[in-house]
């Protein structure tokens, strides 16, 4: 046929991606005959892979880099413009992140315009769709299966109840990265994503449901893994599935589709569940503050890659020659921190040189972890900080500014030496929640999302312009030495917030339909 279907193209995928996971689970089985089973299936095929950084000698291999560009787009890093290193020794993902740290309107072209970076583009696309596949197909077992006994109905709920949270959560992904951010009075005619909730395979050219039929399709998976799960508090890890986990994502999507009293009620129910902070005041700077310990940690899932892609190897040297960030803290977001807050000196690290500060520390990066596997993730972790941010922006939405001012006070104590009165109200102190996402959620994946719905906020909108460049290096006696530094601007309110539909998924479904993204100019240069 001259087509092929979205949904034939991610079963596809599914299969060749869940091989090894069946072969190893259940090698007797055509299909899962048991919830225990379906769990197992769960753990190899719907949940993100985790992110391993593999020590080989003097290079690294790095694992399940899942949606790395969410990094990249908002304003939260900057060219390392003085590195004494080859600034490609990150593994070519300096160039490969090119089309996304500058917003280009082709996200498969490279920095020639050249069509390099095509299956590159699709992947993060076809992560989303290949574990919905899962999901559909999980949740479609799981209703051919009989229940025995009481012990067997909890696993069944279990199963159900994580299925419809992952969903949920690649359908959160896939929305807020290749449409338009939710605005209520056009969410019924905005493009959304193609929304598939059956297992079966059909032979169809797909078109895209809309902004407002997607996010339906979000909660309505919360609701019922609401359902599921609510009787389940507490996980064998921060890797699973509980209530609160649920609690705290449809908080954040109530954010989202600034439904604030539900965003309120979530951030509540989630405090009741765990309403634990880390102390930060006072933590040596040379302990990474997220890891599996934090009494904070509600949820984790996917790689935490982006410390090693960052900065290879801190501390250590190429050949004799020390070894320095590709990418930096941008300058905008380390002034958000003033002296006195513990997160200025635990977030990053100001010991690697001059042209090397500030550089990441909020997550281990260092040349010990290598070769272990995470378990905190740099792309979605859930935990309690983000209850008390998610009930501040509420209750100051709604007006309420003295309980917004509560909750800010309460996660601050353990934030800031001189925990200040804030006297702020209105606009000013919703602008100071915003503030405060980015300091304490900085590389976690969420100020991309965050830049997207302030500037679509209907009570206090907010334009961003970010400023990223891109150098481009000759080699010369065997060294890397830099040519011209490119300079590329970025607005929220320039069309530039949506990823156009990859081209690949629009070769082969043409009634996919496109995301215009205006053409990315160089504003200035500099010649070396």
């Amino acid at each position: 046929m001259k087509k092929i279907s979205l949904i034939v193209s991610i079963f596809l995928i599914l299969t060749s991606c869940s091989e090894d996971f069946l072969k190893e689970y259940s090698q007797s089985l055509s299909r899962p005959k048991s919830f225990t089973d379906l769990d197992e299936l769960m753990v190899g095929s719907a949940f993100l892979g985790v992110g391993l950084v593999a020590n080989a000698d003097y290079y690294i291999q790095i694992y399940n880099t899942n949606y790395l560009p969410i990094h990249f787009m908002s304003d939260e890093l900057d060219e390392n413009l003085t590195p004494p290193t080859d600034p490609d020794k990150s593994l070519g993902y300096r160039q490969l992140m090119f089309p996304y740290f500058t917003w280009q309107q082709s996200l498969y072209v490279d920095y020639k315009q050249q069509n390099t970076y095509e299956d590159t583009e699709k992947s993060y696309w076809n992560l989303s769709y290949t574990h919905i596949a899962a999901c559909n197909m999980i949740l479609a077992e799981a209703k051919q299966l009989p229940i025995q006994d009481g012990e067997e109905e909890k696993l069944a709920n279990k199963v159900n109840g994580e299925a419809h949270f992952l969903r949920a959560f690649y359908y959160y992904m896939l929305v807020n990265m290749y449409a338009k951010p939710y605005v209520s009075a056009t969410a019924t005619l905005t493009p959304g994503v193609p929304v598939k909730t059956s297992e079966y395979i059909e032979d169809k050219d797909y078109t895209r449901n809309s902004v407002q039929e997607t996010y339906d399709e979000i909660v309505s998976d919360l609701t019922q893994a609401e359902q599921y799960l609510g009787a389940l508090h507490s996980s064998e890890s921060i890797l699973r599935v509980n209530i609160n986990a649920v609690y705290l994502l449809h908080s954040r999507v109530a954010l989202y589709m600034q439904d604030w009293k539900t965003a309120m009620k979530y951030a509540m129910l989630s405090l009741k569940e765990n309403d634990k902070l880390q102390q930060m005041n006072g933590i040596d700077p040379d302990i990474f503050p997220l890891s599996k310990s934090n009494v904070e940690n509600v949820f984790s899932m996917g790689g935490t890659t982006l410390g090693n892609i960052l900065f290879l190897r801190p501390g250590k040297d190429y050949y004799g020659t020390p070894y320095s960030p590709v990418w930096k803290i941008s300058s905008h977001l380390y002034s958000l921190y003033d002296d006195d807050d513990a997160r200025k000196k635990s977030f990053f690290q100001t010991k690697y040189g001059e042209g090397n500060e500030p550089s990441y520390h909020k997550i281990d990066n260092s040349v010990t972890s290598l070769g272990i596997y995470k378990a905190v993730s740099d792309q979605f972790l859930l935990r309690s900080a983000e209850a008390y941010l998610n009930a501040a922006e509420a209750c100051a939405q709604l007006g309420e500014d003295q309980n917004a001012v509560k909750y800010l006070t309460m996660l601050r104590q353990y934030r800031t030496k001189n925990n200040n009165a804030i006297s702020l109200t209105g606009e000013k102190l919703v602008k100071f929640i915003r503030q405060e996402r980015e300091r304490e959620f900085c590389l976690e994946g969420q100020r991309w999302y965050d830049m997207r719905r302030y500037a679509v906020d209907q009570k206090y909108p907010e334009v961003v312009k970010v400023e990223h460049s891109y150098t481009i290096y000759a080699t010369i006696n065997y060294k890397s030495v830099p040519q011209q530094t490119n300079y590329y601007e970025f607005s929220t309110d320039d069309g530039g917030m949506v990823l156009d539909i990859p081209k690949s998924v629009k070769d082969f479904n043409q009634s996919i339909g496109n995301n215009a993204r205006p053409f990315r100019k160089v504003i200035k240069s500099k010649t070396y």
